[in-house]
């Protein structure tokens, strides 16, 4: 009795497609930041911004050269692609437990505000500002600052939504699918 021939692991072509699509997403990173940081806040976007996207993009151009490699003949072994499954998991999971802590700071942020109270009775009246006629820019620039943190968070869940289906299906390959990686 023979045995069937054994199905070829499609590892191959889902580190390729990844490969790919790492490097349209750092090049888009790091040639339009804009594009990326239109989800994070509103524009005109400081300089210091659109240095770190793109130094994310460069990060992201990176992480598509294990991928490119590990996806050849060349570099088949089942070591060599567990570690770089298990790196990619790494960056991705501890990049989605980053954002997650970003937004959990920013909605701590928002309960810290709404405790405060917001004018009268037990507020420190901003003396300066109503001297200088600035009072009503105050509460302008508080109003802008919420505007500022909604766009943020939005755009956080946004990317950590983009993260999870990665982060899952690494996980969900390296215990389900260990032969994929003979």
């Amino acid at each position: 009795m023979t045995t069937p021939p054994s199905s070829p692991s499609p590892l191959p072509t889902l580190l390729l497609t990844e490969a790919l699509l790492k490097l349209l997403g750092g090049t888009l990173f790091l040639l339009s930041p804009a594009t990326i940081l239109k989800n994070l806040m509103q524009p005109p976007y400081p300089d210091p911004s659109l240095s770190l996207i793109r130094s994310l993009g460069t990060q992201t151009l990176a992480f598509s050269v294990p991928l490119f490699l590990a996806s050849t003949r060349r570099f088949r072994g089942p070591g060599v692609r567990r570690v770089v499954y298990w790196t990619l998991l790494a960056r991705e999971g501890i990049l989605a437990a980053g954002l997650l802590g970003q937004i959990v700071y920013l909605r701590y942020q928002e309960w810290c505000a709404t405790r405060e109270p917001e004018s009268g009775v037990g507020k420190d009246v901003d003396v300066k500002a109503l001297e200088e006629g600035r009072a009503g820019e105050t509460a302008r620039e508080a109003r802008d600052r919420r505007e500022e943190r909604k766009i943020l968070k939005r755009g956080l869940w946004l990317w950590v939504a983009e993260l999870v289906p990665f982060v899952v299906g690494r996980i969900w390959i390296l215990e389900m699918k260990p032969g994929w990686f003979d």
